[in-house]
């Protein structure tokens, strides 16, 4: 097996451009003065980072640590208007809006989850980003007991919870990610956009909205993938996917033979996603479970794609790795 290395892509290489102005990047950390001094940055990210941020632009410090250097991951758009409300950073262009909360984690998961997405939700509707697009929550103890149930499992009673008005007013499930760290608070951070976004499901999965009360008293509220067509392009969103198969795991201890099923679903939501004969992999994130894993050579048109891999628990106990990516098609776009 060869060796992933930790970030394919750095130093910072960004795609956009065109109608569709978003940018997605990974810096290494030393880069932050001069993302600090940039007024079209939606949003910044940071893995292993311990230095204050400074700039305009929302940020948020997970617990999630890169398997090597500290690094930023940057979402970019137009020129952007940066707030603060009710505890809740965001930005916004003519397109996107990124916002993201912070809150601590150490009570019940299921009122932490609902209120952060609650926060979110009215500052999104309220600027008139009303449909969601792709969300990230982190927290901590995944896998720990929370009343009674496993912390996961509350915290998508939470957001349940949170999203049950938002649906019934017309909005859709985002795509997800969500990862356990091993310390820091819940961080939750989402875009939204004016017009809705198109779901994707894979046909060798159940809907995780829909799978059997065996996975807790809620079923996770997210889709396998968003599409959203942004001028003559269309960007694919696809959630942190895993060897999941109908709606049971697949392979328990065995990492490689979990990587090749989890990229067999990976082309199978971007084949439903009919983004045309030639989509590319514009970024992916790798969550992988402990420490010293050697990953398993990438196949075909991902062994190019810019990658980050990052430390963090799976939302199942028994699977060691998640990767999730945005996926670009329509005409050839330079990296800028």
């Amino acid at each position: 097996m060869g060796k992933k290395t930790w970030a394919r892509g750095l130093p910072a290489r960004a795609f956009g451009g065109g109608v569709e102005r978003m940018r997605i990047s990974y810096y290494p950390a030393d880069r932050r003065v001069e993302l600090e001094g940039r007024d079209d940055i939606l949003g910044v990210v940071g893995y292993g980072v311990t230095t204050a941020w400074q700039g305009r632009a929302p940020y948020v410090a997970t617990a999630l640590v890169p398997t090597g250097p500290p690094v930023y991951e940057v979402i970019a758009g137009g020129p952007a208007v940066s707030a603060l409300r009710d505890g809740v950073r965001y930005a916004y262009d003519d397109e996107w809006l990124f916002a993201a909360v912070t809150l601590g984690a150490g009570e019940s998961i299921a009122s932490v989850a609902a209120e952060a997405y609650g926060s979110i939700l009215r500052v999104a509707e309220d600027e008139g980003y009303g449909y969601l697009i792709r969300a990230w929550q982190y927290f901590p103890d995944i896998h720990a007991a929370d009343e009674g149930l496993e912390r996961y499992r509350q915290f998508n009673r939470g957001r349940h919870q949170a999203l049950e008005g938002y649906l019934a007013r017309g909005g859709l499930r985002p795509a997800a990610t969500c990862i356990g760290t091993r310390a820091g608070d819940l961080t939750l951070h989402v875009l939204a956009r004016r017009t809705p976004g198109i779901a994707i499901e894979n046909p060798r999965q159940v809907c995780a909205y829909r799978y059997p009360d065996t996975y807790g008293p809620r079923p996770p509220d997210f889709v396998r993938a968003m599409k959203v067509a942004g001028g003559p392009r269309e960007w694919l969103w696809i959630s942190g996917t895993a060897a999941i198969v109908g709606h049971e795991s697949q392979a328990p201890g065995d990492l490689e033979a979990q990587a090749r099923e989890t990229f067999t679903n990976l082309d199978a939501v971007v084949a439903c996603a009919g983004l045309g004969a030639q989509p590319r992999v514009l970024a992916a994130k790798v969550y992988v479970r402990g420490q010293g894993a050697v990953l398993p050579p990438w196949p075909g048109s991902w062994r190019s794609a810019p990658t980050l891999i990052l430390r963090g628990d799976i939302c199942r106990a028994e699977l060691a790795l998640e990767i999730e990516a945005v996926v670009v098609g329509g005409p050839q776009n330079e990296a800028q």
